[in-house]
């Protein structure tokens, strides 16, 4: 091959390789932000299936800013509007809130549920006294045979009687229309009879489609029947479907009914399946109160997922019951897992008061692990008062390990009055490490103004280190003091290192004075 040959070979390379890099990159950066909003609609989409509604609907405001060229952006939209009508905003709100949806992605899979929603929440409006609904509603409907059996159903809704009801009821079973049956289901809690919660119930426990069960299950809960937590135990115990055990767990919790505390305690120690035993632990949180405490203990103890004793963790310290402290304590102190004796060291942190105070103190001197130690100084960090102090103080001053003194002095700095130094010059003048100084000198100059000069005169007479020279000096000018002014003066004329000289004329120039500028009118005087 001639030179040509290969020249014209090497541009092509180069050629290729530029534009495959104009290509590719772009397309992978692409598909990073798509993997990037799945993973942010799915985390938003679970807090739906959770019918956690507040959290749920932040969560997709956030990601419909964050993401708004998503191919998940109409399910997020959808999403959002049936969290609102689930937080009980203004129903006419919610309808709008579909209406823009519609109107904005016509081709989305969702629309016609937001039709089907937008029809429930308009006769509901036209029973209100708002007529101009039902207009709304006729153009919704595109198939004449729905559309008249809608307002049929709605018409037996509005009559409310029990021949309404038996009519509702063999509506449901004629049908085959999930949808239709799903709107049934919704129209059936509105009826106050026995008959109707028993039909309810027969759905939830025996139906073939899963989803309507689910719907029915959710129904039961709302309409308050005898019994109903009674229901929600079968399922949430023995129910083959995972999905339905996981929706009947949450409506125990959202019952708030203390019968179910032994259930779900159960379910949370010896349920093969992580997820709803942590779904246990949420439910019983939920439902909340004193009897929940000797639950969240058992399933400390016994739980068989490591992330389901976290999970009980997490909800102990949300109960926010002094109660708990002393169960902390001994996690903190016995626990087997290195991660649970640390964030039960953290939750005792949260409590701030004396007891939690004197629990920390106890734990510190029994770990000799320095993650738990530091977890301990920063627990304490939290607290105010004298006896937070002392604790770092001790700490900073007697362990014989340099980074955990380090963290107490840091620790000590946010806890101290910022009008009072003294403690952290002490640190200072006595401790055996030399970063441990340092911290303390940081945290001195962070008050520098009521550090008492002739103490900060001493420190650096006694000082030989030249760079913890140079930084006293630094503190003294930040005192903006005239007292400091004979020793900067003297420092700058006679020190014998340069740097800590120029520091000295710097702390003057700092300190501003008068007597600041007649120093250094003496000191340029005397290099003349």
């Amino acid at each position: 091959m001639n030179i040509k040959s290969l020249r014209a070979t090497a541009i092509w390379v180069v050629t290729v390789f530029i534009f495959s890099l104009a290509v590719i990159s772009p397309a992978l950066s692409a598909a990073t932000v798509q993997e990037e909003d799945a993973k942010a609609y799915k985390q938003a989409y679970s807090l739906i299936l959770e019918e956690k509604w507040q959290e749920a609907h932040k969560s997709l405001e956030k990601f419909i800013q964050s993401y708004r060229r998503s191919a998940w952006i109409d399910d997020a939209r959808f999403w959002q509007c049936y969290a609102r009508e689930k937080l009980e905003y203004a129903l006419e709100e919610v309808f709008d809130c579909y209406q823009s949806f519609i109107k904005a992605y016509p081709k989305s899979k969702w629309v016609n549920d937001a039709k089907s929603n937008m029809v429930r929440i308009a006769h509901r409006l036209a029973r209100e006294g708002k007529p101009k609904y039902e207009a709304i509603i006729k153009s919704l409907k595109t198939d004449e045979e729905i559309e008249i059996k809608m307002a049929a159903l709605y018409a037996l809704e509005d009559m409310g009687d029990k021949e309404s009801l038996e009519a509702v009821i063999s509506l449901y079973d004629s049908t085959i229309d999930t949808k239709f049956r799903t709107r049934i289901i919704y129209i059936l809690e509105d009826f106050d009879y026995p008959e109707a919660f028993a039909k309810v119930k027969d759905i939830a426990l025996n139906d073939p489609d899963p989803t309507l069960r689910r719907r029915a299950l959710e129904t039961l809960e709302d309409m308050d029947g005898k019994g109903v937590a009674e229901i929600l135990i079968k399922v949430a115990r023995s129910d083959p479907d995972p999905q339905m055990k996981k929706v009947a767990i949450y409506e125990l919790g959202d019952l708030e009914d203390p019968s179910a505390i032994p259930v779900l305690t159960d379910i949370a120690v010896h349920e093969p399946d992580v997820n709803l035993a942590k779904a246990a632990v949420y439910a019983l949180e939920d439902i909340g109160g004193r009897d929940v405490l000797p639950a969240m203990k058992r399933i400390l103890k016994e739980a068989k997922h490591s992330e389901v004793k976290k999970a009980a963790l997490y909800e102990l310290e949300d109960l926010d019951d002094p109660a708990v402290i002393p169960f902390l304590k001994d996690v903190a102190m016995n626990d087997p897992e290195h991660e649970m004796r640390k964030y039960a060291i953290y939750a005792l942190g949260d409590f701030e008061n004396k007891a939690a105070l004197m629990a920390l103190k106890e734990i510190l001197p029994t770990v000799d692990d320095l993650e738990l130690q530091k977890a301990v100084v920063y627990a304490v960090e939290d607290f105010e008062g004298p006896e937070a102090v002392k604790i770092l103080y001790d700490v900073a001053m007697s362990t014989t390990n340099e980074e955990l003194s380090k963290a107490a002095v840091y620790a000590l700095e946010d806890v101290l009055d910022e009008d009072n130094p003294t403690m952290l010059i002490d640190i200072y003048r006595k401790s055996k490490f030399l970063s441990v100084r340092k911290a303390a000198l940081y945290a001195i100059e962070d008050m520098a103004e009521e550090a008492p000069v002739d103490l900060l005169g001493q420190m650096l007479n006694e000082e030989k280190e030249p760079e913890m020279r140079r930084m006293i000096v630094q503190v003294m000018g930040d005192t903006e003091s005239d007292e400091a002014v004979p020793i900067l003066e003297k420092i700058a004329m006679e020190d014998q290192d340069r740097k800590v000289r120029l520091a000295a004329i710097g702390a003057l120039e700092d300190i501003g004075t008068a007597k600041a500028r007649a120093a250094l009118l003496r000191i340029i005087k005397k290099k003349d």
